[in-house]
């Protein structure tokens, strides 16, 4: 079997109201301690980050992430089987049969390649599997299988559901919350066109779009004073807002690189901007440290977390793997665990000495003296794909932000409001510290 890419896609499907079939969803247990899903699927990993690759696409064009429906990924996990069986890519004759009850609409794409990221990009890349994933789609079902030469095979369910039905019931199984004042005053959150919101004791200082600037953006990062804050452009451009002084952006340098992130040093005079391939880009007085392209390490890079005095930073990489530089300690990965989920963000315990990483599905997985929480999962609702992680400033607790702007408070963290209510697309959220 060739491991060239190749893809298959139904037109979106249509019918009335009334034809919807039924099924009986199936719940996902989560273990508490770690996030990850009991029983989970060998290949969860592949989906997770399937999952997670059509997110990024969808936010990038200013649209909601999609739910994952597990009774959906069941179904499209079983035709993974069996057209890699086949050795030859088909669609599910029996979807409609095994749609959720009270859908409206559906698409489905099937692909098999060398990866989720290259069957993304080639899924993208065709108008009629691009139809699909930034369709108007609530929910989604993705199943995978790999073949022995390690082709994965992959089938994608799209759902979009009539108003008033509920995707998945809920039932708390997190560790209990202690909200403290002493924990957070307040926060910010970014939308993904560069609006700033406010909340509790957090103070605008000004927005992109108010700069009458069109751009999409991926970041926001405070001054040590809280005085100002920087936004990070998807292109690496760089806004500063309040106090936040301008030194440099990666379009400056001539890359083109796409940015994921932002960090200030501790004295606030510069600050490292983190490319999607893991190159990493020093302005002002932030010390070059080391990237991935130039260990030789090739994975798509999504967070870079600065050591305390500034000489070190950890780099997270799209499947948990964590990569450290300058005099940032190891405490852990997700694949040395033998854990195998997409990742989206991290954090680190005001001592250093430990770290959490978010997985796509909400998941929380810690490290070193990082202690558990709570998670999306533990709530038992598979509404929210996680964003970013935010640790209050006691370390006793952590934000999670989903892309509906839906921000969930665990252990001491406080809550000052729900942005999920302006119908924005969420890309960050900064805590204002206690």
């Amino acid at each position: 079997m060739s491991r060239l890419i190749s893809m298959l896609a139904v037109a979106v499907a249509t019918v009335p109201l009334a034809l919807g079939a039924t099924h009986a969803a199936a719940a996902s247990a989560t273990t508490a301690g770690s996030g990850a899903t009991a029983g989970a699927s060998p290949t969860a990993g592949l989906e997770a980050q399937t999952v997670a690759l059509m997110n990024a696409d969808r936010a990038h064009q200013g649209l909601a992430p999609l739910t994952v429906d597990p009774a959906m990924s069941t179904v499209a996990r079983d035709w993974s089987n069996v057209v890699m069986g086949r050795g030859a890519l088909s669609h599910n004759p029996a979807i409609v049969g095994l749609l959720p009850e009270g859908w409206t609409r559906w698409g489905e794409n099937v692909g098999f390649g060398p990866s989720p990221t290259s069957l993304d990009a080639a899924f993208m890349a065709s108008p009629e599997h691009r139809a699909n994933i930034l369709g108007p789609f609530a929910l989604v079902g993705v199943g995978a299988s790999v073949a022995s030469d390690g082709t994965v095979w992959v089938t994608v369910d799209f759902v979009a559901l009539r108003t008033g039905v509920a995707a998945v019931s809920c039932s708390d199984t997190n560790p209990p919350s202690t909200p403290s004042p002493a924990a957070a005053t307040g926060y910010f959150v970014l939308g993904n066109d560069g609006g700033v919101f406010t909340f509790g004791s957090a103070v605008f200082h000004g927005s992109v779009p108010g700069l009458g600037v069109r751009a999409r953006t991926v970041l926001m990062a405070l001054t040590p004073d809280a005085g100002g804050y920087w936004v990070l452009g998807g292109d690496g451009g760089v806004f500063t807002f309040g106090d936040a002084r301008f030194l440099g952006s990666v379009p400056g340098t001539g890359s083109t690189t796409t940015a994921v992130d932002l960090k200030p040093t501790p004295s606030g005079r510069g600050y490292w901007v983190l490319g999607r391939d893991g190159s990493v880009f020093p302005f002002g007085d932030a010390p070059a440290l080391g990237s991935l392209p130039a260990n030789g390490i090739r994975d798509q890079a999504v967070k870079l977390i600065p050591t305390p005095s500034g000489h070190g930073y950890w780099i997270l990489g799209i499947d948990g793997g964590i990569f450290t530089f300058g005099d940032a300690t190891f405490h852990g990965s997700l694949p040395g665990s033998g854990v195998a989920d997409a990742s989206v963000s991290m954090a680190t315990t005001p001592s250093s000495a430990g770290y959490w990483v978010l997985g796509a599905d909400g998941g929380i997985f810690s490290f070193g003296d990082a202690t558990f929480h709570g998670s999306v999962p533990g709530i038992g609702c598979e509404e929210a794909q996680g964003v970013q992680l935010v640790p209050t400033t006691t370390g006793a607790g952590y934000y999670v932000l989903a892309a509906d702007g839906k921000v969930f408070a665990f252990g001491d963290a406080p809550g000052f409001g729900d942005p999920a209510t302006l119908h924005v697309t969420a890309t960050d959220l900064v805590v204002v510290g206690g």
